[in-house]
């Protein structure tokens, strides 16, 4: 009986592509560029758990070879299920426009598995190229592998450079949809094998671009598609940070339901970021670690509380100053009546759960409360000032103090519980 060998998965794509976090975007422009490396999106896909569905088929297709008519075969039925199948009515949450737009279709599943799969097998590439160019120092571009290449992709065939040319952190493919270039890494013995010669980069040309769902004017590379526009080897790690600034600048709404949906996902990114900064601020570290983090949003209940209290926001991002983390460290030192150095440094987390959410209404104090039971009937209550001013035209909501409180200081004529109960 023959002996047969199964092709073993692609490391390194795999190690890629499941780092990656979730968020939701409305239109592809809305997570751009490296946000793409590091989260999984797909456009209208606007809950959690449509979008886990999508990617566990992406990488049970990556994990097992399994080809693009499995894939759909696979995925078509779930999705038509749910609803996110043909053409729908959607309200466009940065515009308040409801449109016609294609949800689920058999070409919009090949661009999913052909760009998630293309991507992650080129970011797999690149980490191995990094780990081996001391004895295959030069790249071959390879851009005959269409049917329909493009013109400037095929210009670019059988090109051979250093791997260590700035040039390749532009154009390392895959740098357009649809894009099947790839390159073939070389040392010197197989360059003179084949009678190759080792060039300079080509002349770079550049047009300007604006993405009209952020208003960001960019300078792209000539045979580069905007969306692809960013280097090799992005760092994952910088995922929470990146959905902190989502949630900052999105509207209110929608900036408290894409942090709920995303903050199970994204949360081991954005815990990892934010213990740094505290521990160097515990520490003693100030300079270069940056004044401000964000560390969680109001839940859609407490936005809708607020508003029917007459509390416009002007953001539903809570994040707290560096000053306060070291000033709540300081006060717990001193033995006061202060939040314990462990519930800081899990303050993202907490966040998440608190007994109850409370807004003091307090003349000249207003502030919205999240509460935290404690052995022997005792609280921590954690202050938020909501539309706390920052620099030019910016707003956050900012954690102004966490102390340790009876039940009596969380109720009274100015106080009304917005989620959750004593």
């Amino acid at each position: 009986m023959p002996i047969r060998f199964k092709a073993l998965p692609p490391e390194q794509a795999l190690k890629f592509f499941r780092q990656k976090g979730f968020v939701i975007g409305f239109d592809h422009r809305d997570v751009w560029q490296a946000e793409q490396q590091a989260a999984f999106t797909v456009a209208k896909a606007m809950q959690l758990d449509l979008l886990q569905d999508i990617r566990a088929q992406v990488d049970s297709a990556l994990a097992n070879g399994t080809t693009l008519q499995q894939f759909s075969k696979a995925l078509k039925p779930n999705l038509v299920a749910r609803g996110w199948w043909g053409r729908a009515t959607m309200t466009d949450p940065l515009t308040g426009e409801d449109k016609d737009v294609q949800l689920g279709s058999t070409r919009r599943l090949k661009t999913i598995y052909d760009t998630n799969l293309r991507t992650a097998h080129a970011e797999g590439q690149w980490a191995r190229i990094q780990e081996s160019k001391a004895s295959f120092p030069y790249l071959m571009y390879d851009g005959n592998n269409s049917e329909h290449p493009r013109l400037q992709h095929a210009a670019w065939d059988g090109l051979v450079i250093p791997a260590d040319d700035p040039w390749w952190q532009s154009h390392m493919p895959v740098k357009a949809w649809g894009c099947k270039c790839r390159v073939i890494q070389m040392g010197q013995r197989q360059i003179d094998r084949q009678g190759l010669k080792v060039s300079d980069a080509p002349a770079e040309s550049y047009r300007d671009y604006i993405n009209k769902r952020t208003g960001e004017t960019q300078r792209i590379p000539g045979g580069v598609d905007p969306a692809f526009h960013y280097p090799p080897g992005g760092r994952l790690e910088n995922l929470g940070r990146m959905l902190a600034g989502k949630v900052e600048q999105a509207p209110v709404k929608v900036g408290a339901a894409v942090f709920r949906q995303a903050a199970q996902a994204v949360m081991p990114a954005l815990m990892q970021d934010y213990t740094g900064w505290v521990n160097a601020i515990d520490g003693g570290g100030s300079k270069g670690l940056g004044a401000r983090r964000v560390i969680g949003a109001y839940s859609e209940k407490v936005v809708s509380g607020l508003a029917e209290l007459g509390v416009v926001l002007s953001s539903a991002a809570v994040s707290v100053e560096q000053r306060e983390v070291a000033h709540l460290f300081a006060e717990e030192r001193k033995g006061r009546k202060s939040v314990a150095r462990a519930f800081v440094y899990a303050l993202p987390e907490k966040l998440l759960a608190p007994a109850a959410v409370i807004y003091d209404a307090t003349p000249g104090s207003e502030a919205i409360l999240y509460v935290f039971k404690r052995p022997g009937g005792k609280y921590y209550r954690v202050a938020v000032r909501p539309n706390f001013k920052l620099k030019g035209e910016n707003y956050t909501n900012s954690v102004r103090s966490g102390h340790i409180v009876e039940r009596d200081n969380l109720s009274g004529k100015y106080f009304t519980v917005l989620e959750g109960e004593l």
